[in-house]
């Protein structure tokens, strides 16, 4: 069973966007969602817990978190959902359901879900969504996917989105899939900031993209604590 579990009160909220960053190819996901919490200054006000989720930590500023996390910024109107641990494949539906529920909940604008798709060495970014108009108004920044199928959490949300006409929507950066891509999640976040109309820099993740590079090139890229103390680098 998963539970929500509220630190703070979000009823202040009017329609907030939320964004779901999840691990997956290159930990796209997770690291956009952790970047953009940690460039907009957002609040922790909740997390989320399973008895089948790993006994998992996640540090940061030197302080132990819950891996499944929701923050949020009253300024630019946006929760996050955030999980720093693979989720079960057997919880995938309930936790997809708990998070439309949590949107419903919060009578949100909608949904977006940022991820990687593995093509490596690519720059593109490419979109699938439930609403069409989303669809159009995205083309300038992301590639539509017009065939093809996902899976997971994000897979159950894009088809719910559909069923109950609500618009949710993935961005996925093509990645390398073996090792951990801080490119392919900058470029995910700069195709949100288009989106959103809210600057998000970049510039950090940049310089990692290129510190990872110059390791995969040295044979020794792996995901783990980095030399900056980073459990991403």
């Amino acid at each position: 069973m998963i539970t929500f579990h509220a630190t703070a009160d979000l009823k202040k909220l009017r329609e907030p966007l939320i964004i779901v960053g999840l691990p997956g190819t290159g930990l796209v996901g997770s690291v956009a969602a952790s970047h953009l919490i940690d460039a907009l200054k957002m609040r922790f006000c909740g997390y989320i817990s399973s008895p089948e989720f790993a006994p998992l930590a996640a540090i940061h500023n030197y302080t132990p978190m819950p891996a499944a996390r929701i923050h949020y910024s009253s300024k630019h109107n946006l929760v996050v959902i955030l999980s720093e641990m693979s989720i079960p494949v057997s919880l995938s539906s309930e936790l997809a359901n708990k998070i439309f529920d949590f949107a419903q909940e919060l009578n949100a604008s909608g949904i977006i879900s940022l991820g990687g798709i593995s093509i490596e060495g690519g720059k593109k970014v490419y979109v699938v969504s439930s609403d069409k108009r989303i669809i159009r108004d995205v083309r300038p920044y992301a590639q539509p996917i017009r065939e093809g199928a996902t899976t997971g959490v994000t897979a159950i949300l894009l088809t719910k989105g559909t069923l109950e006409k609500f618009p949710i929507t993935t961005l996925l950066a093509e990645s390398a899939e073996e090792y951990l891509d801080p490119g392919a999640a900058a470029r995910v976040l700069k195709t949100l900031s288009k989106i959103i109309g809210v600057p998000i820099p970049t510039v950090k993740l940049e310089k990692e993209a290129k510190e990872v590079a110059e390791r995969a090139g040295k044979g020794r890229v792996r995901r783990g604590v980095g030399e900056s103390g980073s459990m991403y680098g």
